[in-house]
């Protein structure tokens, strides 16, 4: 008697579904990839109770015919491949003809189409795999997928779904990022029955760019289109002042379909490599041009990896148009930073010598001190005019810039521990000396270890934690980013942030922390959402309180490059002493170095 056997058809079906529809976004995306290859220009989805409920995509393609719609249903029956060459050469969304069936066989099926040519539609019904009906039906030219009770005959896998809210975040992304992908087919998706997202065919790449990535993107996308050999790369990407702690605003299609490929990410942080800061991603939408055949998209069920013939070239391509939008925006803006230079209010023109210097939490001044080539400290004297931390962060017996009042000389000034303020060295760090010999201060490090101090202690005491907004700010996020707001909103008033849902996807400010620059919020509350959704493991209420105080120190303390006043240094230095950890800042990177007599003259040769 043999052991082996041919499995059923049904059950078949049913372990392809497994790879194929591994959840409600797996069947958007099958399905919406079909209407889009049957040359649709317009696409409705439809979800309900996170897709588990209903799932309907209804387009104006091209339609099936009778016996075409009766083969789609089949297994491995496909339109777009015939010859094993066709599998190295594929330029359609789909190819493999196993997700009509895969969805079929895990649901309540139903599919609708008519073709142009026909003045009858067909309809066929199917429950679990099993077909129940094939008939007649008055129907407008293109298709319509009904998928109901998804999972209903498979519990187990039913099971691992996830909240509503979870599911729904999901499709979105998927749907926007499909959107993005075809500006010239019009979108529209509605859950629970309300219109919640419409990408009309007005819409041009940039506004759909704008609507996906967000609003504070806006002015700050700077066009690419670059060809290298058989590459063409075009789209959009942000400004280096525009970022994110998650890759989750970078959109990558080859050959318009989205894809998600880590050589093309690190090709992208090649490019703006020098202008972001470690652990930050930029957004953008990046289309790759190729020839089909010098692309494998058969390389997992999802197609979405990829492998290149020649990724080199791809890479290098990437590299090259972000280098090249980025030296047309310079030439173009004379600073594209939002740094204020204190003593000029305006924007400063850059030199033809000087690049552009960007805040790097890993810097060290240690890496750049040899023993036999001393650094040359180009030290400037700190400017009267303030630049507002003495304004924001004011201590009682300080003379107010107001009333005019002379500022010592250099040597006339003395602060507790002995440390007089000599100016600042490279617009960033604080160059002090001390009885022991010369110190150096990073100006941010030293103000956020201060601001953070102060959080903690405020939220210790819960003393006046929050200031309301005269003018209250909205916030639009994306579904998933929306899902996590929601959930940590509680957590987020106990530290003073009050916000509040405004419709869909939109929230409202209504109170920060008093301590905190009301312009800042906007990032902070980013930051803080999309550290959530990256966040594995589940963090303590004490630990998510410790993380929430440590972002909020980054985003409201002073920055690099950034000049001050003496009396700004002064008080920064006096705040910084009366701080329980004065050496290093929330994130552990040290606030200052020091180097007494000894070390300086052994710099110097003076001893040995």
């Amino acid at each position: 008697m043999t052991t082996i056997r041919i499995l059923p058809e049904i059950l078949s079906n049913q372990i392809a579904a497994g790879e194929v529809v591994q959840r409600p976004v797996n069947a958007v995306k099958e399905l919406v990839e079909n209407s889009i290859d049957a040359k649709a220009t317009r696409i409705t989805i439809e979800i309900e109770k996170g897709g588990k409920s209903l799932i309907r995509v209804s387009d104006d393609g091209i339609g099936l015919s009778r016996d075409d719609a009766l083969l789609a249903i089949e297994r491995y029956a496909t339109s777009k491949i015939f010859t094993k060459e066709d599998l190295f050469c594929i330029s359609t969304m789909g190819f493999r003809g196993e997700a009509l069936p895969s969805i079929a066989s895990v649901s309540k099926f139903t599919l609708v189409t008519r073709t142009a040519d026909s003045d009858v539609g067909t309809r066929i019904d199917i429950s679990g795999g099993r077909m129940l009906n094939v008939s007649d039906a008055g129907a407008p030219v293109g298709t319509l997928v009904e998928v109901r009770h998804l999972f209903f005959n498979t519990p187990a896998r039913k099971k691992f779904l996830k909240a509503e809210s979870t599911e729904v975040s999901h499709i979105a992304d998927a749907v926007f990022g499909m959107a993005l992908g075809h500006p010239d087919i019009e979108f529209r998706l509605f859950i629970n029955g309300r219109l919640q997202k419409s990408f009309s065919l007005n819409d041009g790449l940039l506004q759909r760019a704008m609507d996906v990535l967000g609003n504070d993107v806006a002015n700050r996308l700077y066009m690419l289109d670059f060809s290298q050999g058989p590459v063409r790369v075009h789209g959009y990407c942000s400004s280096p002042m525009v970022t994110r702690s998650t890759s989750s605003r970078i959109f990558l299609y080859v050959n318009r379909r989205l894809v998600h490929d880590r050589g093309i990410i690190s090709a992208i942080f090649a490019g703006y490599k020098g202008r972001i800061m470690k652990g930050k991603f930029p957004l953008g939408v990046f289309f790759i041009d190729i020839d089909y055949d010098q692309v494998d998209v058969n390389v997992h069920p999802s197609k979405r990896e990829i492998k290149f013939f020649d990724s080199r070239q791809v890479y290098q391509a990437v590299v090259n148009a972000i280098e090249d939008a980025m030296a047309r925006e310079q030439k173009n803006a004379p600073v594209y930073s939002n740094t204020r230079m204190v003593s000029d209010p305006k924007p400063v023109p850059l030199k033809k010598h000087e690049t552009f210097a960007f805040y790097d939490p890993d810097f060290s001044v240690h890496e750049n001190l040899k023993i036999d080539e001393p650094p040359a400290l180009n030290i400037q004297a700190a400017p009267a005019t303030s630049s507002g931390y003495e304004d924001q962060y004011p201590s009682e017996g300080l003379i107010q810039h107001h009333e005019k009042t002379q500022v010592a000389e250099p040597d006339q000034v003395r602060l507790p521990g002995e440390t007089r303020v000599i100016g600042q060295v490279l617009g960033t760090y604080i160059v002090a000396e001390t009885k022991e010999g010369l110190m150096l201060i990073d100006q941010h490090a030293a103000h956020e270890r201060i601001v953070y101090e102060k959080l903690k202690l405020r939220h210790q005491l819960q003393a006046e934690p929050g200031q309301m907004l005269v003018v209250p700010q909205t916030l639009e996020l994306n579904f998933k980013e929306a899902d996590v707001l929601t959930k940590i909103s509680d957590e987020l008033r106990l530290l003073g942030v009050i916000i509040e849902p405004f419709g869909g996807t939109t929230f409202v400010i209504k109170s920060v922390p008093s301590i905190m620059d009301e312009k800042d919020i906007k990032p902070l509350i980013i930051d803080l959402v999309e550290k959530r959704l990256v966040q594995k493991d589940p963090l303590s209420a004490g630990e998510w309180i410790e993380d929430c105080l440590i972002l909020m120190a980054c985003h409201s303390a002073i920055r690099a490059h950034l000049n001050l006043t003496r009396m700004e240094m002064e008080k920064l230095i006096r705040d910084l002493e009366n701080c329980q950890n004065p050496r290093h800042c929330p994130h552990g990177r040290p606030i200052l170095i020091s180097w007494d007599k000894h070390q300086i003259e052994k710099l110097f040769k003076r001893v040995v």
